[in-house]
């Protein structure tokens, strides 16, 4: 008897050791003022890392988009009581958050090792922003992984 199998080179998303999905997130929490930076990463309260599972060996990268509510390059949530109201907020790769995360540009390479690899994402929304009305303010942003 011979007993055979193929196996392709792939990479996915959010994926669990358990195979099951679910998006990152990265959430800035309950805000009451803005006058300072806002820092907040996929590793705290309420955040969820990305999670790339691809073949042994194979190299990938990870690009983010705009978001749905960019404006130019600047990343916003959208919400309050009429949902026309912004927070404009800027992602890092990195803890100390100097390294932004361009629009449409590659912002982390890895390599493959046939499990879930962990990707933390770091958020800020700046200093000085105008503080909005209350409600809940929400952005989408595209993570795009190229193997």
């Amino acid at each position: 008897m011979t007993v055979r199998a193929t196996v392709t080179n792939s990479c996915v998303l959010n994926t669990s050791a358990t195979g099951t999905t679910a998006n990152a997130v990265l959430d800035f929490g309950t805000l009451s003022s803005l006058a300072g930076n806002v820092d907040a990463d996929t590793t705290t309260t309420g955040g969820t890392p990305i999670r790339v599972l691809c073949n042994n060996t194979v190299p990938w990268t990870l690009s983010f988009d705009g978001g749905q509510n960019v404006l130019s390059t600047q990343r916003r949530m959208i919400g309050g009581a009429s949902t026309t109201e912004y927070i404009p907020y800027n992602l890092y790769s990195d803890t100390g958050r100097a390294t932004a995360i361009g629009v449409a540009t590659t912002a982390y390479s890895g390599t493959g090792t046939g499990n879930v690899q962990t990707v933390n994402v770091y958020g800020r929304i700046p200093a000085g922003t105008t503080l909005p009305s209350a409600g809940s303010y929400v952005d989408t942003v595209t993570v795009t992984v190229t193997y």
